[in-house]
C-alpha cells in the first residue's frame, strides 16, 4: 500500500467472489470473511476510502441467501470504516460491488455445470438491488446476454464454427464491447445451423459425457475434475497444491517431480 500511494491512490479492488463462506468453500476460494475485513481495515487505515468488491453470480449451488449476503458483506465493510478511530477524517466511504455472471469453462471442475438462464440472472440482479439499504454502496453487474454467448462459445463444439462465420458475415465485430454486441445475430446464426444455445449454456452435463475437448491432453485427469465437482456440491475445500497434493494428474505427467511415492497422481 505504501508503494502504491507514492504513485496514485485510486480505489482498491478485492475479490471475495461469493457472499457466504459456504459458497466460497464450494468454489474453493480459500478466503474467510475475517481475512477480507482485516484487509479492508488496513486499506482504510492506509488512507483509502474507495473499495471495490468483485463477485460472481450464478455460481453452482448458489441460493438467494448467497445473493443477499453479497450486500451484507459490503455493508460490513461500510460499517467497519465508520467504526475505525484512525479512518481518514472528513471523508466518507464508497463500496462498489461489481458482479459478473458465472460462465462454466472447460478444463475446470465446473465444466459440467449449467449456466443460469437469463431470467434467473435478471431475478438475482433485482434481488441484489432490492437488498441494498445504504447510499454508500453502489452496484454494477454484467449483461447476462453477453455471458450467455460466452458460455455457448466456452463449451461449444465444431458445429459452432459456421455460426461464428455467419455472425462475422452479418457484421459482427468487437463483440466483447456492449455497444457492438448484438445477441440476436448469434441466435439467428445458431438457428440457421439447427443449434440451440440451451444445449451449450444451460444444460448440466453428465460426468460420463464425452466433451468436445476431451481429446486434448492438458495433464489434468477428468477423474480429478469429477471429484472436485462433487466436493463443490458438498462445500468442501481442497488445500493448495503446496500444502497437499490433490491428485490432479499433473505431477504424474512430470514424472513425479513434486510427488511423494504414495501421491494420488502416481495412482492415476
Amino acid at each position: 500500500m505504501e508503494k502504491v500511494q507514492k504513485v496514485r491512490k485510486s480505489s482498491l479492488t478485492f475479490a471475495p467472489e461469493a457472499g457466504t463462506q459456504r459458497l466460497r468453500d464450494a468454489i474453493n476460494k480459500n478466503v474467510t470473511e475475517e481475512e477480507m475485513l482485516h484487509t479492508a481495515h488496513l486499506a482504510f487505515e492506509g488512507g483509502w476510502t474507495t473499495v471495490k468488491l468483485y463477485f460472481m453470480m450464478g455460481l453452482p449451488t448458489e441460493t438467494d441467501e448467497d445473493v443477499r449476503a453479497i450486500i451484507e458483506l459490503a455493508q460490513k465493510v461500510v460499517d467497519l470504516f465508520y467504526h475505525l478511530p484512525n479512518r481518514p477524517k472528513g471523508k466518507g466511504v464508497t463500496v462498489t460491488i461489481s458482479v459478473a455472471c458465472f460462465v462454466p469453462k472447460p478444463f475446470t471442475p465446473f465444466q459440467f455445470e449449467p449456466q443460469d438462464t437469463p431470467e434467473q440472472f435478471t431475478a438475482k440482479q433485482q434481488l441484489l438491488l432490492d437488498t441494498v439499504s445504504s447510499r454508500k454502496i453502489s452496484i454494477s453487474y454484467h449483461d447476462s446476454g453477453t455471458s450467455r454467448i460466452e458460455a455457448v462459445l466456452a463449451r461449444g463444439d465444431r458445429r459452432l464454427a459456421p455460426v461464428v462465420e455467419e455472425v462475422w458475415k452479418n457484421g459482427g465485430r468487437l463483440e466483447g464491447w456492449e455497444d457492438h454486441f448484438t445477441p440476436v445475430r448469434w441466435y439467428e446464426a445458431m438457428e440457421k445451423q439447427g443449434l440451440s444455445p440451451d444445449f451449450y449454456a444451460t444444460r448440466r452435463r453428465e460426468y460420463d459425457e464425452i466433451m468436445p475437448w476431451d481429446h486434448l491432453d492438458y495433464f489434468i485427469s477428468k477423474e480429478f475434475l469429477v471429484r472436485e465437482n462433487r466436493l463443490a456440491h458438498e462445500s468442501k475445500t481442497t488445500p493448495n497444491c503446496r500444502q497437499r497434493c490433490a491428485g490432479c494428474g499433473v505431477s504424474a505427467e512430470l514424472k513425479g517431480v513434486s510427488c511423494s511415492g504414495n501421491c494420488p497422481c502416481i495412482l492415476r
